[in-house]
């Protein structure tokens, strides 16, 4: 039987929903009245449902009132003014330590910290327009650190910048938005609060593991530390992503420890009970009660209080609580993914633990695993657009790693203020459980198959339910052979049916390889993945004369045998990039179109338009952060975003830049982007083994800085013979030269073709 306390809290998130969402701060008063009056009838003879009634105003009341306390931090209030890009001011103080690099840290801002009022004289530089000051808005803000010298975590700060309202998301989920900052300012540099503790710890975590020091970060403490792109990719790929983001887990590992080690002391039941909550209290505080630890640790105590009343611990009753706990402290969790995939988990993990309590051994060990991938991944494909299977089997070798190597790092981060030897011996044997943990995820990594991308959104949600419904019909099936045979091949015919239909065979090289078409002055490039699928980045030109859709990229994709093209990029409006598209996607009916989304006038964007709609063809507004994967090639959007967009620059500028991935080996497609995009991407691109060229070898792109992060091996230059523009210019010959980049140029070569195969020794090219 399912307890109540299961409705009530359904019922309870249903009215917080729509005190967030649907009636926000504007009240709904007449919603509560009659409802509460309809309780009232029902109380005698359906208290159930008069309870649901109840609980149901209760959320949407406590919604309302979340409203209201987010209108009034500096997020909420900024986010309401018109004019994207605004600019404004701050007293903050950090939650994170700040490298050099710069990047995204959560801060809280420091309200009456000045009375209100703030004299400043602010250094010499570009003009900053007044804003919003710590006396008239509080509550938390998410930072876009300026690039400098690296900056300690709880010391407090001015800082002005512009406001971006959209993009970039918000601690807590409340208000969206980042403060890019431009202009800094230091009050306090001496670490304070729960920012000193992190500072302090990120220290000595320094001192002890040394470059493996982010990781170990991530796994203890710090919820938003940066990590190597090549660390992250690796656990997402493996299905261990969630190992990196402070979770219930993580909570779950340090409470076991803790009730082993207070064991150890023969204390009391309750000196126990107080001593563990206490401690997992003060754990929370450290990482900022994120809603998945909350959870956890409201579980934990929960069936701890349970245990000395010796009451019968009901796993959904325990869940439905906790997550009631969650969304009353924290009313914004209602729309954290994270929350919702931890609540999920854990509801799959406890199902699937009654499921299969007398099956073999093995199968209880895999069960709980297999079940919460399938009820998690509608949500993380919905979300993210990723799902990797391969974590059913990694995490069972992953998770009691971690369950060691976790509370190891803690305690040798504990013991290194009291004894550094007995700290440092802690921490090698904690750091070969890292080792063995990232062995695991490189190795699940690599399976083929083991990680699926998607568009995100609701056609890859609804698939993945589909995968989970039918798991759910096979293992509801009577047992009988002859039926769940029957069944079992039915779901593999519709498996191989919708999976296999455009796998061809597979080349002696599983190569990805590119060719950068001669089509003039302009832009097109095929890609063929390992598997002989083909992304189609532009088209070329097209002029009252000469189609290069027509002419040059559908001949060469006829002639390699194409019959439908995966992925169609159009990185920006302008002809001599989009103008051969509308031909391409007209002969091979593109599965997905990618393109900026910018809404132009000009006839032959809509004709694309027209051409993507007739094809049936999914369509997809490129922004920063989507990521797309055919057969193991990773296309990830680099610009532009939201807000980009909104700024009044030229088409070029609003263009998709794309970094194409295969294993280890990156490609850059710039498109027409020139150098503001170049200045504000500075910093998040990396190392690429291929640059195409930005604006055609223009001089307006293609900075010395740019190509020193880059540091290409070889740039790639689509260029008109004898064009009227003088590209490529000599300045960015000069700087390709002076930096040891091979320069390859269609108007010289032709056809120019790149194959790797994702080690970075193989590329090769060659001229058509």
């Amino acid at each position: 039987m399912r307890p109540p306390i299961l409705f009530l809290t359904i019922a309870f998130g249903a009215g917080l929903y729509a005190g967030l969402d649907l009636f926000a701060v504007r009240g709904a008063w007449y919603v509560v009245v009659p409802v509460l009056g309809t309780a009232l009838l029902l109380a005698r003879r359906a208290p159930l449902g008069a309870a649901l009634g109840v609980m149901g105003v209760a959320g949407l009341v406590w919604g309302m009132a979340a409203g209201r306390e987010r209108e009034a931090t500096c997020a909420g209030s900024w986010s309401r003014e018109r004019g994207a890009g605004s600019s404004k001011a701050a007293i903050v103080r950090l939650e994170d330590p700040v490298p050099a690099s710069g990047g995204i840290v959560d801060a809280d801002v420091r309200p009456g910290t000045c009375g209100g009022s703030l004299r400043l004289r602010w250094p010499e530089g570009s003009a900053v327009r007044g804003g919003t000051t710590s006396g008239t808005c509080g509550g938390s803000l998410r930072l876009r650190w300026p690039e400098g010298s690296a900056v300690r975590g709880g010391t407090t700060w001015v800082v002005a910048g512009r406001w971006s309202g959209v993009g970039e998301g918000a601690a807590g989920g409340g208000g969206g938005g980042v403060l890019v900052v431009r202009r800094v300012r230091v009050l306090d540099p001496v670490p304070r609060g729960r920012g000193a503790l992190r500072d302090a710890l990120a220290a000595k975590s320094t001192e002890l593991f040394g470059a493996r020091a982010p990781i170990v970060n991530a796994l203890v403490f710090a919820p938003n530390v940066r990590l190597d792109s090549d660390i992250r990719e690796r656990y997402v790929r493996s299905g261990l992503a969630h190992l990196l983001s402070i979770s219930g887990l993580h909570v779950g590992f340090i409470a076991a420890w803790l009730a082993l080690l207070l064991g150890k002391l023969h204390l009391a039941a309750r000196a126990r009970f107080g001593a563990t909550a206490v401690l997992l209290l003060g754990y929370l505080w450290l990482l900022g009660f994120p809603a998945p630890a909350v959870r956890a640790g409201a579980m934990l105590m929960l069936a701890d209080v349970a245990r000395l009343r010796e009451r019968v611990v009901a796993p959904r009753g325990v869940v439905s609580i906790a997550a009631l706990g969650v969304l009353i402290q924290d009313a914004w969790a209602l729309h954290s993914v994270g929350a919702w995939l931890s609540v999920a988990g854990v509801g799959a993990v406890v199902w699937a633990g009654r499921a299969v309590a007398r099956a073999p051994r093995g199968v209880r060990l895999a069960a709980p695993a297999l079940a919460a991938t399938l009820v998690t991944a509608p949500i993380s494909a919905f979300a993210f657009g990723t799902v990797a299977p391969i974590g059913v089997l990694a995490n069972l070798i992953a998770i009691p790693l971690a369950g060691v190597a976790v509370p190891g790092l803690v305690i040798a981060l504990m013991l290194s203020w009291l004894a550094s030897g007995p700290a440092h011996l802690i921490a090698a044997g904690a750091g070969l459980g890292l080792a063995l943990l990232d062995l695991v995820a490189r190795g699940a990594a690599g399976v083929p198959g083991g990680h699926v991308v998607m568009v995100a959104g609701w056609q890859a949600a609804l698939m993945w339910a589909a995968v989970a419904a039918a798991a759910w019909w096979l293992w509801n099936a009577p047992r009988r052979r002859w039926l769940i045979a029957a069944r079992v091949a039915f779901v593999t015919t519709v498996f191989i049916a919708t999976t296999f239909r455009d796998v061809v065979s597979l080349d002696a090289c599983r190569c990805l390889t590119v060719h950068f078409l001669d089509v003039g002055q302009g832009d097109a490039a095929a890609l063929r993945t390992p598997n002989g699928r083909w992304i189609v980045i532009d088209g070329g030109p097209r002029t009252p004369e000469r189609d290069a859709g027509r002419r040059v990229v559908v001949p060469f994709l006829r002639g390699q045998g194409v019959g439908r093209v995966a992925v169609v990029v159009a990185t920006h409006g302008d002809a001599d990039h989009l103008g051969g598209l509308p031909a391409v996607v007209e002969a091979f009916d593109p599965e997905l179109v990618l393109e900026p989304g910018e809404p132009l006038g000009r006839p032959l964007y809509l004709e694309f338009l027209a051409g993507v709609e007739a094809s049936g063809a999914r369509w997809h507004a490129a922004r920063a952060g989507d990521r797309i994967e055919v057969d193991g090639v990773v296309l990830e959007v680099l610009s532009p975003d939201s807000l980009w967009l909104r700024l009044p620059l030229e088409v070029n500028e609003h263009g998709v830049v794309l970094r194409v991935r295969y294993g280890a080996v990156r490609l850059l497609f710039q498109a027409d982007a020139g150098l503001p995009v170049e200045g504000r991407l500075a910093g998040t691109v990396g190392r690429v083994e291929v640059l195409k060229v930005g604006h055609h070898g223009s001089k307006t792109a293609t900075s010395d800085a740019w190509l020193d992060e880059l540091a290409p091996r070889e740039a790639v230059i689509s260029v008109g013979r004898n064009n009227h523009y003088g590209h490529p210019a000599p300045e960015v010959l000069e700087r390709l030269a002076r930096h040891g980049v091979t320069v390859l140029r269609t108007d010289r070569s032709g056809t120019i073709t790149l194959s790797t195969d994702g080690h970075g020794e193989r590329v090769r090219s060659h001229h058509d």
